[in-house]
């Protein structure tokens, strides 16, 4: 009882610590951001003068003095920046330079396309890299294990927007099966959902493959081969559960940088979204959107991996709360 109760404290010590370490790291890119923000070129009051007077050409000093001193642009850089982390952490996001419009308005109403986009293709992704390492492993060596290997490369080194065009050249333009760009129907999310998943079945198949591998070649599954226990019962029961742990990691990182692949699907697309939102926010000198964008993919990828941590920890039973517990009956029963 007392080493569990010292494992359920050294837990809760280390998630304290990852909380501090990811606030540590969320307050760095924060900063970062705002930097490169706050030294990039271009007047930001003649943005926002732009931004809320499109029809109007040049603007009188006086104009661009009562917007640096409504935004505070006067103010020292860390005047400015703290003003704004403290507006931030208490949900003003602001508003953006482009349209006027509250940034958290303008990121729901583009969020919903760009969570579709990514769900739709981990899923198909990871499908297709499950199917194609189970089968692979089965009969390491075989014509289809290598082919699996190779599809795998192929897609690993492939661009995004080089696949992209390639789909939209045969199902669109030749075959006209689906719609090349847009979004409105779920016609529009194949080619751009196949297009992510094709890097994530490329990326996952090697890498699981690699951790079956290594799961069926410890010395324990001979051992559960010869007391007679079925190849699906140890592939499920000890192979994937031994391969899922490393697996957790890898898969964590791709989720977090789908993010990243779907700005360029997006623009390849021509769908609205996360992606396209942020290209455009940089073009157009929108910087409370951008630093809205940018700390919300760092937040996203800090979730992420955390969460994908914690699994691990419950997953492995080397580092389980309750490994000693389900020790003491096996001991109990030797003695």
């Amino acid at each position: 009882m007392l080493n569990t109760r010292s494992k359920v404290v050294a837990f809760i010590l280390a998630v304290v610590r990852r909380l501090t370490g990811l606030l540590c790291v969320l307050f760095g890119v924060s900063l970062i951001t705002f930097t490169m923000t706050y030294f990039a070129p271009g007047d930001k009051a003649s943005a926002i003068a732009n931004a809320r007077y499109p029809d109007v050409q040049g603007f009188p000093p006086e104009i661009l003095d009562g917007i640096r001193e409504e935004f505070s642009l006067n103010e020292p850089f860390f005047v400015q920046f703290f003003q704004w982390l403290y507006r931030f952490v208490q949900g003003d996001f602001g508003n953006s330079f482009a349209s006027n419009t509250p940034v958290w308005d303008i990121f729901v109403a583009n969020a919903a396309e760009t969570f579709s986009l990514t769900a739709t293709a981990l899923v198909i992704g990871l499908v297709f890299a499950f199917a194609l390492s189970s089968i692979a492993v089965w009969r390491p060596g075989s014509l289809f294990d290598r082919a699996s290997v190779a599809l795998a490369s192929v897609g690993a080194a492939m661009p995004n927007y080089w696949l992209g065009l390639l789909l939209i050249l045969l199902f669109a333009a030749h075959l006209n099966w689906l719609p090349a760009y847009g979004t409105g129907s779920p016609s529009h999310l194949v080619l751009p959902a196949l297009t992510l998943a094709f890097w994530i079945t490329a990326s996952q198949t090697r890498l699981l493959r690699a951790f079956f591998l290594e799961a069926k070649a410890a010395p324990y599954i001979e051992t559960l081969r010869l007391r007679g226990v079925s190849e699906t019962e140890i592939f499920w029961r000890h192979v994937f559960r031994h391969a899922a742990v490393p697996a957790l990691t890898m898969i964590g990182l791709d989720i977090a940088s789908l993010l990243e692949g779907a700005v360029i699907v997006e623009l390849t697309f021509a769908r609205g979204g996360i992606g396209s939102l942020l290209a455009g926010s940089v073009l157009s000198r929108d910087y409370p959107m951008v630093l809205f964008l940018v700390l919300f993919s760092a937040v996203v990828y800090v979730f992420i991996n955390s969460m994908i941590e914690f699994l691990q920890e419950i997953m492995d039973p080397r580092n389980s709360v309750w490994s000693h517990q389900q020790a003491v009956p096996s001991g109990e029963a030797r003695s």
